[in-house]
């Protein structure tokens, strides 16, 4: 082979591994879908994983039960987590480190979380959130500009549409004013998300630098669930046992990524887009709005060997088909 074609096989070799490495991020090798991961990265910043307006003095049981910390934590399954750390811990923690920062700092991310805070604000119309009204909207618009020639239909679907603005300008109005519940909203639902992204990472240093890594576990019992042989570690948080099962190799990575994050801009000015890298052979995400599935003390367990359930996907947005009937289901409540 000639000195000519000998570069120019190891420069094609070369971009094809390059190739590969930009499909085969850690999301993908830890067996998970873009969605689903940034689905829980959102929320576990934020602390809440219910649905819908928030609802001011209602009380889910002791702030320290399961059930309670699963509506602000959860992790989500990864089921190519064994063939991921049996390698290089730090680098794939870093990695995934590096995910997560490049989510915060996108467009998808800033989207959502606008999204999340209009849903969740203690304000409703029928049962129905601004972001329930929003969405209307836009199934209006859509159906009037995709069926331009049905005359009736589009005078209904203005007919609708003008009612739902209308009811957005009136909660858009409401929400200027005092109402209850809106100091939590604010404080869960900050203006600017960097607030609570900051806290988030503030509060996994003071969490990690009290996890004991050493700590022994008991053999599995009938479930095949192990304890903390220390009473006062089994009695631990969720994100504190977490942090444990992570072993103190992943979290010392972590940890160094996180301070270094806090000394800089949490969240950027200039918002980057998260590319699309899921497989082609992943099975599609669903075309109908789906919500996360609800999860109670029964399915999850504190204990150190285990994993909590995961949710349904995001909410997605409705397609440009004709909706005359489904549209009913939605609006007319």
């Amino acid at each position: 082979m000639t000195k000519k074609k000998l570069s120019v096989s190891v420069l094609a070799i070369g971009l094809l591994f390059s190739a590969f490495k930009m499909v085969d991020d850690i999301i993908t090798r830890l067996g998970m879908q873009q969605e689903n991961a940034q689905w829980h990265i959102i929320r576990n910043f934020i602390g809440r994983f219910d649905t819908g307006p928030m609802e001011p003095g209602v009380e889910d049981g002791p702030a320290n039960s399961v059930y309670k910390q699963l509506q602000s934590f959860r992790i989500p399954t990864a089921k190519l987590l064994p063939s991921v750390i049996s390698g290089d811990k730090a680098a794939a923690a870093k990695e995934l480190c590096e995910y997560v920062k490049k989510y915060v700092n996108s467009v998808e991310f800033a989207t959502e979380y606008v999204k999340l805070r209009e849903g969740a604000i203690p304000l409703t119309d029928r049962g129905m959130s601004l972001s329930d009204l929003k969405r209307n909207s836009e199934v209006h618009r859509l159906n009037i500009k995709n069926y331009p020639n049905d005359t009736k239909y589009v005078a209904e679907q203005q007919k609708l549409l003008d009612e739902s603005e209308k009811k957005i300008a009136v909660m858009l109005d409401a929400a200027k004013k005092p109402f209850p519940g809106r100091e939590a909203w604010e404080k869960l639902y900050p203006v600017d998300p960097a607030v609570i992204i900051k806290a988030r990472l503030q509060e996994y240093l003071q969490v990690a630098a009290t996890v004991d890594f050493t700590a022994k576990l008991t053999e599995p019992d009938k479930y095949k669930i192990k304890k903390f042989v220390n009473p006062v570690y089994e009695k631990k948080s969720l994100k504190w046992k977490a942090i444990y099962r992570a072993g103190k190799e992943v979290n010392d990575a972590v940890t160094a990524f996180v301070k270094e994050w806090l000394k800089g801009e949490i969240i950027a000015k200039e918002k980057t887009t998260m590319a699309v890298t899921t497989p082609a052979a992943t099975t599609p995400p669903p075309t109908t709005a789906t919500k996360p599935a609800s999860q109670s003390e029964s399915i999850a367990n504190s204990s150190p060997g285990t994993t909590n359930p995961e949710p349904a996907p995001a909410e997605k947005k409705p397609s440009g088909s004709k909706l005359k009937d489904k549209l009913k289901s939605i609006i007319r409540n």
